[in-house]
């Protein structure tokens, strides 16, 4: 079990990382069925550019040599910005590639949880739903789910609910704890009869800034990822070291590793919340 725990952490966020390669991919090979229509409408739009700079410096009086130099200038850069945009990921794929980043240091700050002798399973399939869980945390302070969230602050409220600058965070909170609920439910159908366990969400933040450094909202704890292996860690224990064993085996039958096809994707070495929720 140590070497599969051991090979798991290694791989944190390979689900969003494997969804970001697979959009790149598509993007790649549209881009190269539009290339060359994509040129041609860029060559038309530099000439149309340079005529104009070309006739409005004749109005102006330019010399010969400076209207040739502006004109050549405008072209330049009306086929540099076109170049940008074709080649330049939309924002809606690199999202993906930022997600699982941000997974991952989640999971590099949850390593303490694991040298102090909790078990962290990391990018976990929920039976019979297409989402899957970050990171399911089990140990003497009990059972908790960590969805990431790579959003960037800072996060403030209003009646209409809970923001990360003006991107609205109530879908996604919604969907954390019905996750929790959901893992909950999961976990006591395959526990002996009489086990009382509720599994408690958080959200880590990996950008956005807490006010005050800590938020519970509608059963939902919202920390900083660097203070999540604290928070749990000062939570006191509810579980007996059996109890913790019996649960992780359980855990690991339920929620499998989520499915991703192929060999894990190669992270970049400068190197959110499921399909809906992504902005």
């Amino acid at each position: 079990m140590v070497t599969r725990q051991v090979a798991e952490r290694h791989w944190p966020g390979r689900s969003a990382m494997a969804e970001y390669v697979r959009r790149r991919q598509l993007f790649v090979a549209e881009r190269k069925d539009t290339s060359a229509r994509a040129a041609t409408i860029g060559g038309v739009a530099a000439i149309a550019v340079g005529i104009v700079v070309a006739v409005l410096a004749t109005v102006a009086g330019a010399s010969l040599f400076t209207t040739i130099r502006l004109t050549f200038l405008g072209m330049l850069a009306v086929g540099v910005a076109g170049l940008v945009r074709f080649y330049r990921s939309p924002i809606e794929i690199e999202t993906w590639r930022e997600d699982a980043e941000a997974e991952r240091r989640t999971a590099r700050a949850l390593d303490r949880l694991v040298r102090a002798g909790y078990t962290v399973l990391h990018d976990r399939k929920l039976s019979d739903t297409a989402a899957n869980v970050d990171h399911l945390v089990i140990g003497s302070s009990g059972a908790w789910i960590i969805e990431t969230d790579a959003h960037r602050g800072p996060l403030w409220q209003n009646k209409a609910g809970l923001w990360a600058g003006k991107v609205p965070l109530r879908p996604m909170l919604g969907l954390v704890s019905w996750m929790g609920e959901e893992v909950t439910s999961q976990l006591v159908a395959d526990l002996p009869e009489g086990w009382q366990l509720e599994v408690q969400p958080v959200v880590a933040f990996d950008r956005a800034e807490l006010p005050h450094g800590l938020l519970l909202i509608e059963g939902v704890v919202l920390l900083p990822a660097s203070g999540v292996a604290d928070y749990i860690l000062s939570a006191g224990v509810v579980l007996k070291p059996l109890d913790v064993a019996m649960l992780v085996d359980v855990a690991e039958r339920a929620f499998p590793p989520y499915p991703v096809s192929g060999p894990p994707p190669t992270w970049p070495a400068l190197s959110r919340l499921r399909g809906i929720l992504r902005r």
